[in-house]
């Protein structure tokens, strides 16, 4: 209990809830550790547990008939993913691979389910994380609808820089990577690195892409 209550600290959870809360919490938590490239779960399957990351990045997924992948969002440490399972009593709706190698603390469904009925702080700090997931998945549609693949190549090319900037674990991205975050296909990634590269906004060498032009590329990420 010591270790997943102390881990449960350093989570968003952690800086939102009573100490109580915690010390409830750490009791039905279990520690799990997954190796880069596992698979935490599978969307479809029968929901077991809200998973917080406590080291390491994982992605949440969905996956259509023919392989193409759609990255929702990556989750690094102190995030937590799979609440919407918890209460709407479906199958998981994504599903969760881990990026790097990562250390997980599961809260199993049912057990967390009765702490969330005798215990308000609980319920509204889980509400208000379902409440910023719909507004991030709002602007996930925005993004797709309404932006050109260079303009969200371009902010993500910038996101990961700043990422990098900050000394954040992250692997390098291959053009399917960026693809399944973006939304398309590898191809089109690929021609717009050749046109950003054209423009003098980028450079790519050995396989790395090296910012060049900042203000130009925040031009693109803007159109």
């Amino acid at each position: 209990m010591n270790e997943s209550y102390q881990l449960l600290r350093q989570t968003s959870l952690g800086t939102q809830l009573p100490d109580a809360t915690l010390r409830e919490l750490a009791v039905i938590a279990r520690i799990q550790s997954y190796s880069a490239g596992a698979i935490v779960q599978l969307e479809g399957d029968p929901a077991q547990a809200l998973f917080l990351v406590v080291a390491g990045l994982v992605k949440i997924m969905r996956t259509s008939a023919a392989g193409r992948e759609q990255v929702l969002h990556l989750a690094g440490v102190g995030q937590h993913v799979n609440l919407v399972p918890m209460f709407d009593g479906g199958p998981c709706p994504a599903s969760v691979q881990a990026l790097t190698d990562a250390r997980l603390l599961a809260l199993p469904k049912e057990a967390l389910l009765r702490q969330v009925a005798g215990d308000p702080a609980l319920a509204l700090v889980l509400l208000a994380d379902l409440s910023a997931r719909q507004r991030m998945l709002v602007n996930l549609v925005d993004d797709l609808a309404l932006h050109t693949v260079q303009g969200r190549l371009a902010r993500l090319l910038l996101t990961q820089a700043e990422a990098a900037a900050r000394g954040e674990e992250a692997p390098p991205l291959t053009q399917a990577d960026m693809a399944a975050r973006l939304g398309t296909v590898r191809e089109m990634v690929g021609r717009a690195l050749k046109t950003f590269e054209g423009l003098g906004l980028i450079s790519l060498e050995r396989g790395s892409i090296l910012i060049r032009d900042q203000p130009g590329l925040e031009a693109e990420a803007e159109r």
